[in-house]
């Protein structure tokens, strides 16, 4: 009987939905929440401006979506549940609630900026100066970086018990794409705080232009994963 599983490089060996995973689908419906209710208007002008918001409020539910998707893929994947998945999983759920202020704060502010939401140099300072902007990025980028440290360590986690889970060489070559795009975006993470900081204030905020190479580092990654299975494949004619 053919498995539906949406994936054609993995076999999914999570089955059945564990505790563990719809306390975290608990976690993400209530991140999720907290970034719409942040955006409640109290005024008629805020009523008329809500556009902005849910403009803010798509971004978060993008890159919230994202992290979901790849914890949901984990789990699907290799099944797992022990000790060492409870404990990560526990850390990422943390990080994941506090995320969500500075990344809906950002957002915001980003979206009031380049609508018109602030209308004068004042209402842009203050909510936020230019002084503070490497502040804001290490913050964000903080959060955003150890997120995908925790599941390059998840993933790193399946990658040893390997054998016990039967992983074949294609999926052992996904299962290492995961952890190097991981940390090809930690790395991205921190690279992007260090530029916030050392840039001139003036042009600290386009530090995160950066995070832009997301995508590149998923493809040198996803071509290192395919490299990976044409040479054991070779190999083992």
């Amino acid at each position: 009987m053919q498995q539906r599983t949406g994936e054609t490089q993995f076999r999914w060996r999570g089955e059945n939905v564990s505790r563990l995973e719809n306390l975290s689908d608990i976690i993400f419906a209530l991140v999720l929440t907290l970034a719409a209710l942040q955006s409640i208007p109290s005024s008629f002008d805020e009523l008329v401006g809500l556009w902005r918001g849910a403009i803010s409020i798509a971004v978060c539910f993008a890159l919230v979506l994202l992290i979901w998707r790849t914890h949901h893929v984990f789990f699907r994947r290799y099944g797992l549940d022990d000790a060492t998945v409870t404990a990560l999983n526990a850390l990422l759920l943390f990080l994941v609630l506090i995320y969500i202020y500075p990344l809906k704060f950002m957002t915001d502010f980003v979206v009031n900026y380049f609508t018109g939401g602030l209308g004068n140099v004042e209402e842009v300072t203050g909510v936020l100066t230019l002084t503070q902007v490497p502040v804001l990025y290490a913050i964000y980028g903080g959060f955003f970086g150890a997120v995908y440290g925790v599941f390059a360590l998840l993933y790193a986690h399946a990658l040893r018990h390997a054998d016990a889970l039967e992983l074949t060489t294609q999926e052992r070559s996904w299962t290492r794409f995961e952890i190097e795009f991981s940390l090809g975006t930690t790395g991205l993470s921190l690279a992007v705080i260090a530029l916030a900081f050392l840039l001139p204030d003036s042009i600290a905020a386009f530090a995160g232009i950066l995070f832009s190479l997301m995508g590149l580092i998923a493809w040198l990654c996803s071509a290192r994963a395919e490299a990976r299975i044409r040479q054991l494949g070779a190999a083992a004619l």
